[in-house]
């Protein structure tokens, strides 16, 4: 899903795995990312980053990722749209895993802040912590994983927590 939106602000952040460049882009159509999450760059690339090297994504293309930051009201609309759904979530997930000129769209990950912020009260852990969380969700998805069945669910929680704590692990928060 490559979404065209106006007064959005678009921002690229490059990181370099060994000889791949990660391409993420970011349109911001909400303030409140800004005033409660203002190193959200941080955070999702390091989560992207961890992600991709766990899963050990194999192209020697470069890899271009979309992250749509927004609101409740936003992600509600996509996800009765795109799921059928008519409530709010965290995190969405469109895969693309498209070749474009040189470059391997990976897909767009849609994010919420302010289910991010309740979901991080209720859980009682940083709201970065449940960002990167959410964020290595949302890839896991663009990478082929899914949680329809139980067998599923157990190795996409088990991925997530093996990225999530070599995040803790090898940076600072």
């Amino acid at each position: 899903m490559r979404m065209t939106l106006t007064m959005i602000k678009l921002k690229t952040f490059l990181i370099k795995i060994t000889e791949i460049m990660i391409d993420i882009n970011y349109n911001v159509d909400e303030a409140g990312w800004k005033k409660h999450f203002p190193y959200y760059k941080k955070h999702i690339s390091k989560s992207v980053d961890e992600t991709l090297k766990f899963i050990s994504v194999r192209t020697t293309k470069d890899i271009s990722i979309t992250f749509f930051l927004t609101s409740n009201n936003k992600i509600k609309e996509l996800n009765l749209k795109y799921r059928k759904k008519n409530n709010p979530t965290n995190v969405l997930s469109f895969p693309m895993q498209s070749l474009y000129t040189n470059t391997y769209l990976l897909g767009d990950i849609v994010l919420a802040y302010k289910m991010l912020l309740k979901e991080a009260t209720e859980q009682k852990i940083s709201r970065y912590d449940h960002l990167c969380k959410m964020t290595i969700h949302g890839m896991l998805h663009l990478l082929g994983y899914d949680h329809e069945t139980e067998k599923q669910f157990k190795q996409m929680r088990k991925f997530e927590n093996l990225i999530f704590n070599s995040i803790k692990n090898n940076y600072d928060q």
